[in-house]
């Protein structure tokens, strides 16, 4: 079992083989600085694939002047970034582009990949429920077409929330 330590929450324990570092990895360690990516990908279900995204902040969307928006939008931008170069950075080393680190479980090469969900998850610390909905809608327009190509979800949690679908640990 793994646990994973980032942004203040503690992360499982999950099974060793249903988890994929991406974020410590060879691969993306070898491919090049300008690729962001998420904290670790996430097989919790057989035919789904969780692209979870930890921060312990984000900015609020407030309108009551240009540099905070300016730097929301940049935050989003970021967000949405690590979650579509993961999503590309995983799939060049299913199809064998990328793969010559034999970091990836058995279990995620065995896949069915025609009948997978993906989920693009982001878990913020210590945020009201308020304040995830801005984020939400922000990042599903920033990734509506890549939901609509991939039939990709985008959900929102905070830490409580984490907890309940068992995301985190509860004591964390």
């Amino acid at each position: 079992m793994i646990e994973i330590s980032e942004s203040g929450m503690i992360f499982g324990a999950y099974e060793d083989d249903r988890v994929f570092r991406i974020e410590i990895s060879k691969l993306h360690d070898k491919i090049g600085n300008r690729i962001k990516v998420v904290e670790f990908i996430l097989m919790r279900k057989q035919n789904e694939l969780d692209f979870i995204e930890a921060k312990s902040s984000s900015p609020k969307p407030i309108q009551d002047s240009e540099e905070k928006v300016e730097k929301f939008n940049k935050y989003i931008e970021e967000i949405t970034d690590k979650f579509i170069h993961s999503f590309n950075l995983y799939y060049s080393a299913i199809l064998g582009k990328n793969n010559h680190y034999n970091e990836i479980s058995s279990k995620f090469l065995d896949l069915d990949n025609s009948i997978l969900n993906f989920k693009f998850i982001l878990v913020i610390k210590n945020h009201k429920e308020e304040w995830l909905v801005p984020i939400l809608n922000a990042l599903k327009r920033n990734l509506a077409y890549h939901n609509t190509i991939w039939k990709s979800d985008v959900i929102v949690v905070n830490e409580e929330i984490a907890k309940k679908y068992n995301l985190i640990k509860v004591n964390s």
